[in-house]
C-alpha cells in the first residue's frame, strides 16, 4: 500500500510540474503571439517563422519547451533583434547518421546570411532561418518524417532562393585603358566599348552598399593645363554613362588627374598608353 501511494505522489508531483510548464508556455505563447514586429522586413518575416514553429509546437503538439524556444527568438525578431542560427545540438543530440548534413548545412546558412542577401532577399533569408530551427529540432526528435521533411525542404528550398540571388561585389579597381574607350585626344565613349560599361554599372548598382571614385588620367605627353582638363572629361564621361545606366551620381566621385599619380614612372614627354586611363574604385 505504501509502494502505490508513493507512486501516486509520484505521478501526482509530475502531473503538476506539467502543468505549471505549460501553463507557463501559454504565457508566453499568449506573449509572443500578441507582438507586433517591428523593424525591416528580414525581422517581420522572421517573426512569422519562428511564430509559425511556435504555434505548431504549442497548439498542436503541445511540446511546451520546444514552443517556448521558437517562441524566444521570435519576439527577439518581434523587436528587431536578430536571433542566432540553432547550434545542431540545442533541442537535444542528434542521430549519427544526420550530423554531417545538419552541420554542412548549418555552415551554408551561415554564410548566406550577409547583410546584402537579407535586405536583397528579406523572406527567404527569414524563412531558411526559421526553418533549420525547426529541422534541427525535428530531426532531434526524429519520429516524425513528415515533419522532418517539410522543415528540412522549407530550409533547402528558401537556401537555394539565397544562393541564386547572391549580390555581387564590385572589385577594388577597375582600370579602363583610355585609347580603348576614348578616340585620340577626345572623351567622347566609343559605343563599342559601352557593353563593358554596361557590366561595371549592374555591378554598381548590385553593390548598395558601396561608394564608387571615378578618376581620370593621362600620360605626361603634352601640357599639364591641358591633360588636367582631358582627363576630367574623361573621367566625366564615364560617370555621366554609369549614371544613365542607373548608378547614382550621389554615390560617385569624379575627378581628374591629368598627368599626375603616373601608373607607370617615365620620363617627361613620353606616351605610355598605361598612363592613359580612367578607374572606377570603390571608396
Amino acid at each position: 500500500m505504501q509502494l502505490r501511494l508513493g507512486t501516486m505522489g509520484l505521478l501526482a508531483a509530475a502531473s503538476l510540474l506539467a502543468s505549471c510548464a505549460g501553463f507557463e508556455a501559454q504565457r508566453s505563447y499568449d506573449q509572443v503571439s500578441k507582438a507586433t514586429p517591428h523593424g525591416d522586413a528580414y525581422h517581420q518575416a522572421l517573426y512569422e517563422g519562428y511564430m509559425e514553429h511556435t504555434t505548431f509546437e504549442q497548439v498542436k503538439m503541445m511540446n511546451y519547451t520546444s514552443a517556448m524556444m521558437h517562441g524566444h527568438k521570435a519576439m527577439m525578431a518581434a523587436q528587431g533583434e536578430t536571433p542566432p542560427v540553432a547550434q545542431i545540438t540545442d533541442f537535444g543530440p542528434q542521430p549519427a547518421d544526420k550530423v554531417d548534413e545538419l552541420t554542412q548545412a548549418r555552415a551554408q546558412l551561415e554564410a548566406a546570411l550577409t547583410d546584402q542577401v537579407r535586405a536583397a532577399s528579406p523572406e527567404a533569408a527569414a524563412y531558411a532561418q526559421s526553418f533549420f530551427d525547426c529541422w534541427v529540432e525535428q530531426q532531434h526528435e526524429n519520429f516524425q518524417p513528415k515533419d522532418i521533411a517539410y522543415c528540412r525542404n522549407g530550409f533547402y528550398k528558401n537556401l537555394k532562393i539565397l544562393n541564386d540571388a547572391v549580390v555581387p561585389v564590385a572589385p577594388e579597381n577597375v582600370s579602363l585603358e583610355a585609347d580603348a574607350f576614348f578616340d585620340f585626344d577626345k572623351y567622347v565613349l566609343k559605343d563599342q566599348f559601352k557593353p563593358e560599361l554596361d557590366k561595371i554599372a549592374d555591378v554598381m548598382i548590385a553593390d548598395t552598399s558601396t561608394q564608387f571614385l571615378v578618376w581620370g588620367f593621362t600620360d605626361n605627353v603634352g601640357t599639364k593645363e591641358y591633360n588636367q582638363k582631358l582627363s576630367e572629361r574623361r573621367a566625366e564621361a564615364v560617370a555621366a554613362y554609369l549614371e544613365s545606366k542607373g548608378v547614382s551620381r550621389d554615390r560617385m566621385v569624379i575627378k581628374g588627374f591629368g598627368m599626375t599619380n603616373l601608373a607607370v614612372e617615365t620620363p617627361p614627354q613620353t606616351p605610355e598608353a598605361r598612363n592613359r586611363r580612367v578607374e572606377i574604385r570603390r571608396r
